[in-house]
């Protein structure tokens, strides 16, 4: 009886023991979690061709709705909405008078990339040459967790025509989670600049 006993207050003893062990535990350090963001499910690239009612022509995203505006002034409004991610390319084309209008034209882009330069990180320019199509242009993607407008970029064929567009989100971007949206929406830019052809 009496090793029954002290086999039970043994028992008894191991037990409180464990208990009081796992209430004092060392305290652990508390290190910061990366920022996360939600995951953006993007759809495919699929491309069909612009309306035919434009001076020009290219490919544009299945997933992107035309809005066509002919102004007063002999100049062209479009834009190219992305309902499902909230994006919208703003186009501009206008007609070249002269080679001093291309001129103006080109001044007047570089001095509006200037706005920019207070919120961005970084601009990295990129140029567009072809002798063929003809085409040529300028590809500005801007750098920073706040900016506007991360893609802009214009296009001339020098003679006759100069086209615009600007990439804008319908709400205030914070681009660090927006990346892969940009990404994927760029892509489809440089489908419409690697497929763009003037009208005659």
């Amino acid at each position: 009886m009496t090793f029954k006993v002290r086999g039970l207050c043994a028992l008894l003893c191991c037990c409180a023991v464990l208990l009081l062990a796992s209430c004092l535990h060392r305290d652990e350090v508390l290190a910061p979690r990366p920022v996360g963001y939600f995951r953006i499910d993007l759809p495919d690239h699929e491309y069909q061709q612009s309306d035919s009612t434009l001076p020009f022509s290219f490919q544009q995203s299945k997933h992107a709705v035309s809005d066509i505006r002919w102004q007063k002034d002999g100049s062209c409004w479009m834009d190219l909405s992305y309902p499902e991610l909230n994006a919208t390319f703003k186009f501009t084309w206008f007609p070249l008078a002269n080679v001093d209008s291309l001129r103006n034209f080109i001044i007047r882009e570089e001095e509006m990339m200037k706005f920019h330069y207070q919120k961005a990180d970084d601009v990295e320019y990129s140029m567009i040459r072809d002798q063929e199509a003809p085409l040529w242009g300028q590809i500005y993607d801007i750098k920073g967790k706040e900016v506007a407008t991360p893609l802009q970029f214009w296009m001339t064929d020098s003679a006759h025509q100069f086209l615009r567009a600007t990439l804008y989100f319908n709400f205030t971007p914070n681009n660090d989670s927006l990346q892969p949206v940009i990404d994927y929406l760029r892509e489809d830019a440089m489908q419409l600049v690697n497929t763009l052809s003037w009208k005659k």
